[in-house]
């Protein structure tokens, strides 16, 4: 098999966007491993289809700056046969220069459960971040945002209500409660300054 250092970026069938299987085929897992990793970084799946940005924000805090930055995040992710291809790297100094932390090219996502067996083989990269290390391709404009908290049903990432709506005191709170609401909007008028 001959060895690819570009990828044809995975173009949603939808611009709402992914599908699982174009998730898939993206993150370069099985099909069985899609729906955990989605819960594990909080990527919703809303009426079937992974929006890209929310894809991109949880996995890498990243957003396209531009179309090509767009065209570099949309190329599958690299597994490490790939990046010690292009590197020149053993696979197993990579591990061990992970796991140490003197790793000098981009640490990559680790999708899977840091205790669990197959942890290792599931981390994956941005191809256009080791390109751009091996062979001095320009950097993608990507901009930087913080991904939410991956258990979104457990974080407040909404506003309190009491700030973005104005309550009414319950009845009985203050003055005695009207007879009816006419009598109540007359009172009130004929108490407002004009």
């Amino acid at each position: 098999m001959r060895f690819k250092l570009f990828h044809a970026p995975i173009v949603p069938a939808s611009a709402a966007g992914l599908t699982t299987e174009e998730l898939r085929r993206y993150l370069g897992v099985g099909r069985n491993n899609v729906a955990p990793i989605a819960r594990r970084f909080g990527i919703e799946l809303l009426h079937g289809i992974y929006p890209e940005c929310i894809v991109w924000r949880q996995l890498f805090g990243l957003v396209p700056d531009d179309e090509a930055a767009q065209a570099a995040l949309r190329e599958p992710l690299a597994d490490i046969n790939w990046v010690s291809t292009a590197t020149g790297v053993p696979q197993s100094t990579i591990r061990d220069h992970l796991r140490a932390g003197h790793w000098k090219y981009d640490r990559g996502v680790q999708l899977g459960d840091q205790s669990g067996t197959q942890a290792r083989r599931l981390r994956r990269w941005l191809p256009a971040l080791i390109r751009h290390r091996t062979c001095g391709s320009p950097l993608p404009a990507f901009n930087r945002i913080a991904p939410h908290p991956a258990d979104s049903d457990n974080a407040d990432t909404h506003s309190s209500p009491s700030k973005t709506h104005h309550t009414l005191p319950p009845e009985g709170v203050g003055d005695e409660p009207s007879e009816d609401v006419f009598s109540a909007l007359l009172s009130d008028a004929a108490i407002a300054p004009r």
